[in-house]
């Protein structure tokens, strides 16, 4: 274009060749239309091009066959980059169609929905199965099912966790529902799932039933069969054979040492079998908690206080490792739990050289944890399955509610309580909340 510019110029100043100078002329106005084709076109193409990317759609193709290397480069790169997305498009839905039919074909009851609009976008065969129902177009639909369980749903946040009763038809579920938030093209979306637990619940409650009377019957049995044969022999002292009563004064010293032994065996028994029933009621009746906000580190530095002078007199060194943190907690409850723990420790540590209780607190993943640790005697597997069934003792002068008693202390606090122990290095009880 400029070469025939200049050329256009010296015939038109410096020749008389007037006609072609026209030729000229025509030539760099074509030369113009061609560049100004050539530049929409190209202006055309990357258009179209990202458009299509807009749009996500991926089926235009570019011809390596245009005259020109440069066009014919752009052409390959516009083409590299759309196989590209092709490819990224296509693993994107195997993947989507992937997890689909996983979650349709899981046994796991989900419902998935939009949390501003409530809109249900995804209910699996087993949710339809479970709540009756072939679709649902928001979640307020389980309003109709269940209020309960819909406020529950509505109120749980991301990880969370909770059991609720529900009537669904005619029949109680025992539904264990979770909830985890996914943040989706700047919408937060809920993914429910639901699980029956009712078939494990009655297993565990029947294992719970039958662990009980095992207990119960040993320790009735322990009262019941000494005051039944002390009870036989002291009648068989006191009464003839006919039938009579026997007249005392002619019982002889030893007789009467026997009589009186034997009369207070069966007082002794029967009061153990009183204490029994007693600590009975008052485990099923454990006082509702009064939350407040506390500092754990003053709760813990209370219990400390009340059992360090006694922990001296049998030389156990007590460590401590706490870090301050303020739970809504019934300061009351908990220090009656970690009394318990502490009074284990310390005689699980009867004659242990160089006796030590650690006690640490922390914070990990929103979960404040207290341990109580010692190294003392340990406790075997078979006991370390029945520690926390009421009444159940290897203790002598032990009741067998304490540790029942914490479990559900913090049961109330929707917290836990856990026990590892390796027999003859020591025991860890850590409290959950």
């Amino acid at each position: 274009m400029v070469l025939t510019s200049l050329m256009t110029f010296y015939v038109l100043v410096e020749t008389d060749f007037w006609l072609l100078s026209i030729w000229l002329i025509l030539g760099a106005i074509l030369q113009s239309a061609s560049l100004i084709r050539l530049l929409e076109r190209h202006q055309n193409e990357l258009k179209n091009f990202l458009l299509g990317i807009q749009q996500n759609d991926f089926t235009n193709s570019y011809s390596n066959t245009k005259t020109g290397e440069k066009s014919n480069e752009l052409h390959m790169a516009y083409n590299a980059i759309i196989g590209k997305f092709r490819q990224l498009k296509h693993e994107k839905e195997s993947n989507y169609h992937f997890l689909q039919t996983i979650v349709e074909h899981s046994l796991v009851p989900m419902i998935g929905y939009y949390e501003d609009d409530e809109r249900v976008t995804l209910i699996n065969d087993a949710a339809k199965t479970l709540f009756n129902k072939p679709f649902f177009k928001t979640i307020s639909r389980i309003k109709s099912i269940n209020a309960d369980l819909y406020n529950l749903i509505i109120k749980l946040e991301s990880g969370g966790k909770e059991l609720i009763k529900v009537f669904i038809g005619n029949e109680l579920l025992n539904l264990s529902v979770s909830v985890k938030e996914i943040k989706m093209e700047d919408h937060l979306y809920k993914l429910v799932s639901f699980q029956n637990i009712n078939r494990e619940l009655e297993a565990n409650e029947l294992e719970s039933w039958q662990k009980l009377i095992r207990v119960l019957t040993h320790e009735i049995k322990n009262s019941a069969i000494p005051i039944s044969t002390l009870t036989e022999v002291v009648n068989s002292m006191i009464i003839d054979d006919s039938g009579r009563l026997k007249d005392l004064s002619v019982l002889k010293q030893d007789e009467l040492d026997d009589l009186h032994i034997g009369l207070k065996t069966v007082e002794k028994r029967s009061k153990g079998l009183v204490n029994f029933v007693n600590a009975y009621g008052e485990l099923s009746k454990l006082p509702q908690p009064n939350f407040k906000e506390t500092e754990m580190k003053e709760v813990i530095d209370s219990v400390v206080s009340l059992l360090s002078t006694d922990l001296k007199k049998s030389n156990i060194d007590l460590k401590l490792n706490i870090t301050r943190h303020k739970l809504v907690i019934d300061p009351e409850l908990i220090e009656q739990v970690l009394i318990n723990l502490i009074k284990n420790a310390k005689e699980a540590l009867i004659n242990k050289p160089e006796a030590t209780i650690l006690i640490e607190s922390h914070k990990q993943n929103n979960i404040y944890q207290i341990t109580v640790e010692d190294n003392g005697s340990g406790i075997d597997k078979e006991t370390l399955q029945n520690i926390f069934i009421p009444f159940y003792t290897t203790k002598k002068e032990g009741s067998g509610i304490g540790l029942s008693l914490s479990k559900q202390i913090m049961q109330a606090h929707k917290g836990a309580i856990h026990v590892s122990s390796v027999p003859e290095q020591g025991t860890c009880f850590t409290l959950s909340f």
